[in-house]
């Protein structure tokens, strides 16, 4: 299997990750009318997986229980909304915010509680900020892998820095390792 370059494969990357953000933004958006909004005060969505799953936290197991029979129903409300359509959704306790990890607010106003309430009392940028753009989004993350990967030796043939753990294994980076490997 031929290797593609970096930075296409970063690109195509970028792309996929930045889309499915924008897909679950939108339902975050249009939750509470999907379900309902005493359904939408209980259970939140989390997460897409890759292959189209919808996890859902609940705040009990017995919402999860009682959703989980609603699954077909809720399942087809969400796919009339999206362009790409959801295989499953999965409802659980397990990711529900504990009240230690939420923001100090009065019981009554947890549904007000949305990702942009929750990243700017975190001090990270809302959806649709400036600053979310896909390709500073980038910039930042590569900017933060750099600054980690300064203090690391460099691979003796690459001259790229690495993590000790690669040396150690391969005395090469991994990169080097899988060139070295197919040549072989």
């Amino acid at each position: 299997m031929p290797l593609e370059p970096l930075q296409q494969v970063l690109t195509d990357l970028k792309h996929r990750q930045w889309q499915q953000e924008q897909v679950f933004v939108q339902l975050l958006d249009a939750w509470s009318q999907i379900v309902g909004t005493v359904v939408a005060d209980q259970a939140q969505p989390i997460q897409i997986t890759s292959g189209k799953v919808l996890l859902v936290a609940t705040s009990s197991s017995t919402w999860a229980q009682n959703l989980a029979f609603e699954r077909k129903h809720i399942l087809n409300k969400l796919n009339a909304l999206v362009s790409d359509p959801f295989t499953d959704i999965r409802f659980s306790t397990s990711q529900w915010p504990s009240p230690a990890r939420l923001p100090r607010r009065p019981l009554a106003s947890l549904s007000s509680i949305t990702p942009a309430s929750l990243q700017r009392s975190l001090g990270t940028p809302p959806p649709g900020s400036r600053s979310d753009d896909p390709t500073m989004a980038f910039d930042r993350w590569s900017q933060a892998v750099r600054s980690q990967s300064q203090a690391y030796p460099n691979c003796p043939v690459c001259h790229c820095p690495t993590p000790p753990a690669e040396l150690q294994r391969w005395s090469v980076c991994s990169l080097c390792a899988v060139r070295a490997n197919q040549k072989s």
